[in-house]
Parts: structure tokens; C-alpha cells; sequence
């Protein structure tokens, strides 16, 4: 019986031996195919993180391009503000010099002394030509002022437009 209960001891722990090795091996193999599927989840999401940089990238430059875009537009119209400025000063300081000529023609008319008067009259006509002179002046300056400030709030408005738009 001793014979029996020995071979049965050798047995059961031949079975625990073999037991514990294949648990080994399997518990080695579970771990590597854990290690294998976190290594994907690494690779996938350092992936995912280059792709979205580069999206992220791409959108920046799309607004960039989109800002500078309306920044030459803006000064386009700028320009063209300032030159339609220039002509209209030019016409404005053309006509302020034919109505000064005019204004010179009828001082010189109605300024003569009267016969039998020794004093010539006051100049209305060149006070209201210095008065119109200045008024003109003073509106340009305001107007292309104004249509400058509004250029420019244009070009701002759509650049902000362009960047928000994407």
C-alpha cells in the first residue's frame, strides 16, 4: 500500500509539475501577446497623434494663407482708397484755385472805387473764398480719414472672417 500511495504522490506531483510549466508557458504567451497588443496601441495612437498634428498643421497654414490673402486685398483697397483721395484732392485744389482766379476777377471789379468814392468797399467775396478754402480742406482731411478707418475695418472684419471661416 505504501507502494500505491508513493506512486500516487509521484503522480500527482508530476501532474502539479506539469501543471505549473504549462501554466508558465501559457502565462508567457499571454503576456506576449499583451505586450504585442499594447505595442499596436502605441504605434496606433503615436499614428493618430502625427496625423492629427499634421491636420492641425494643415488648417493653421489654410488660415494663414486665408488671412494673408485678404491682408493684400486689403491693402489693394487701401491703395485704390488713397489714389481716389489723391484725385479728388487734386480736382478739389483745381477748383479751388479756378475759384480763386474768379474770386481775384470780381475783387478787382468790385473793389474799384466808385466815382466820387475815396475807400473801396470790404472783400466778401475773399472772405468766403478763404472760408470755403478752409472748409474744403478741413473736409478732405476728414473724409480720407474716414475712408482710411474704414479700409482698414473692412480688411480687419474679413481677415477675422477668413479665420473663423475654416
Amino acid at each position: 500500500m505504501t507502494a500505491l500511495l508513493t506512486w500516487r504522490l509521484w503522480a500527482a506531483a508530476g501532474v502539479a509539475v506539469l501543471l505549473a510549466f504549462t501554466h508558465f508557458f501559457v502565462y508567457r504567451a499571454g503576456k506576449a501577446v499583451v505586450r504585442n497588443e499594447f505595442d499596436a496601441y502605441k504605434l496606433a495612437q503615436a499614428e493618430a497623434r502625427i496625423l492629427a498634428d499634421r491636420a492641425r498643421e494643415q488648417r493653421n497654414a489654410a488660415r494663414q494663407a486665408a488671412v494673408d490673402k485678404e491682408a493684400q486685398d486689403g491693402q489693394a483697397r487701401i491703395a485704390a482708397i488713397e489714389a481716389e483721395r489723391d484725385a479728388a484732392r487734386a480736382d478739389g485744389e483745381r477748383v479751388r484755385n479756378d475759384y480763386a482766379r474768379a474770386a481775384a476777377r470780381a475783387r478787382a471789379v468790385a473793389c474799384a472805387p466808385s466815382a466820387g468814392q475815396g475807400e473801396p468797399r470790404p472783400d466778401a467775396i475773399g472772405v468766403f473764398a478763404e472760408l470755403l478754402e478752409r472748409a474744403d480742406r478741413r473736409a478732405e482731411a476728414v473724409a480720407g480719414y474716414a475712408d482710411r478707418l474704414r479700409a482698414v475695418g473692412l480688411v480687419c472684419e474679413q481677415g477675422w472672417d477668413a479665420l473663423t471661416r475654416q
